[in-house]
């Protein structure tokens, strides 16, 4: 009994097996071919990828790198522009003064043409940081305009890498 059911298991084997490899039928060399064609298209697509992935990936590098340096440039402006601010407050509290001595006429002992010149020596300079905090206004105004087209510019190399990387996942 045990050699029959030995037997029995043995050609259940073999049948399994035959019957295995009747369903599996042999590659041909056209078969063969198009997987590697396929395998070569998509190793185009990611040598590509990789490709535009490193280069986006610097391009956001400089960018971070411009954004970096016109931020240093707004806040060096926006320190000349609070000297320049002070001092022509000060210069202007100047004037206001010599010209409210000129008004009530206290000279304490200067004359007239005296106080009118300690005001013109005053008033070039309060013209000159006047000019200089409207230049450096104009200044700050523009390289903000700088960092946010370059921000924006970052956002797009971003979005593009993000796009880039989910299209490889």
């Amino acid at each position: 009994m045990r050699t029959k059911l030995i037997a029995l298991g043995l050609l259940v084997v073999g049948a399994v097996a035959a019957a295995g490899q009747a369903q599996r039928q042999p590659a041909t060399l056209d078969d063969v071919l198009n997987e590697i064609r396929a395998l070569r298209s998509e190793l185009r697509q990611t040598t590509r990828a990789t490709a535009q992935m490193q280069l986006l990936t610097v391009r956001l590098q400089l960018q971070e790198q411009r954004l970096a340096v016109l931020s240093n440039q707004r806040a060096d402006v926006q320190n000349r522009l609070g000297v320049e601010t002070r001092l022509r407050a000060d210069a202007e509290s100047q004037i206001q003064r010599f010209e409210e001595m000129k008004s009530r006429n206290e000279s304490l002992g200067i004359s007239r043409a005296e106080l009118d010149a300690q005001e013109f020596a005053f008033r070039r300079p309060f013209a000159q940081h006047r000019d200089a905090e409207r230049d450096l206004r104009a200044q700050e105004s523009d390289l903000s305009a700088q960092i946010a087209a370059e921000q924006n510019r970052w956002q797009d190399f971003n979005s593009r890498l993000d796009e880039l990387e989910r299209s490889l996942k």
